[in-house]
């Protein structure tokens, strides 16, 4: 198979079918306040965080279902929002929601979802394992830039279906990256699409940078040190058994992003090597709960 030539009218169309998508799939405000309160851990506790939850009558059935299932063996009833979230924990509860408001708002059937929400999982939760061990100082914020660094794969393959598994063949017939061959088909990326959509929906610059560059970390200007966790992350997601699409393969990871990092050469894979068994385990609960929060009917097995 060949590459279809493209043109920069290509890229201007995509560029604005994606933002019109802005006025389909809004981020829900349950998403867009939980994001802004990564920004700021004092202001994120379980009061805050369960009022914020407590905006959506569905998310809230869903946070007093899991709370009260047998995966936590809670004593008592656990009746308010509020309590949920000091039984589930903060953390955990935000990283469920955000997932299920902004993944369900992309595709609302969730039948293509699957191995993507798997691969933005584990992403996520190698981010924020990095960011412990760089000690970055939010490693709530690299979670949400590790969950949404791959939205815009959503976009292209739900609004050009036959040109993204055009794509997608490149990948697994030439074995080039999946960046190179949708610019190849489609004339821009996921990551630069992603971007766009993160942009329109009026997400914090450090995440929008994130989502656009996780492939090209030496372009971030805002927080360059986030976008090189992400673009470790990514690569990790990847060792770990999570790559979406499943013929994409993992390129080297970039040399800047190790600098930003500050990893040495010598304990680089060795930090690698040390997180992918911790990642596994951790995508493995992370799944499970998922599963309690939404229902395996709802998102496959």
């Amino acid at each position: 198979m060949r590459i279809a030539s493209v043109t920069s009218m290509d890229r201007v169309h995509l560029k604005r079918v994606t933002e019109g998508m802005v006025a389909l799939p809004t981020l829900p405000l349950v998403a867009s306040r939980l994001l802004e309160s990564i920004a700021d851990p004092d202001a994120a506790t379980s009061e805050e965080i369960g009022a914020v939850i407590a905006l959506d009558p569905a998310l809230t059935a869903r946070t007093l279902k899991l709370a009260n299932s047998d995966f936590y063996g809670f004593p008592r009833k656990v009746g308010t929002v509020e309590l949920a979230v000091v039984v589930l924990g903060a953390d955990t509860i935000r990283d469920l929601v955000l997932g299920a408001a902004v993944f369900q708002t992309l595709d609302p059937t969730w039948k293509t979802l699957t191995g993507l929400w798997s691969h933005s999982l584990a992403c996520g939760v190698a981010a924020r394992a990095l960011a412990d061990r760089c000690r970055y100082r939010l490693d709530a914020e690299a979670f949400a830039a590790g969950m949404l660094h791959d939205i815009g794969k959503v976009v292209l393959r739900q609004t050009f279906p036959e040109r993204y598994e055009a794509a997608v063949a490149l990948v697994r017939e030439q074995g080039i990256s999946m960046v190179e061959a949708e610019r190849g088909v489609l004339g821009s990326d996921h990551a630069e699409v992603g971007g766009w959509l993160a942009e329109r929906w009026g997400l914090p610059g450090d995440l929008v940078e994130a989502i656009a560059y996780h492939h090209r970390p030496e372009q971030a200007r805002l927080n360059p040190e986030l976008t090189s966790i992400v673009h470790i992350a990514d690569s990790l997601a990847g060792r770990t058994g999570n790559p979406w699409p499943l013929e994409a393969k993992n390129g080297p990871v970039s040399q800047f992003a190790w600098e930003c990092v500050e990893a040495g050469e010598i304990e680089r894979e060795a930090l690698l090597e040390d997180l992918v068994p911790f990642i596994q385990r951790a995508v493995r609960r992370e799944q499970e709960l998922f599963r309690h929060f939404r229902g395996p009917q709802e998102i496959g097995t």
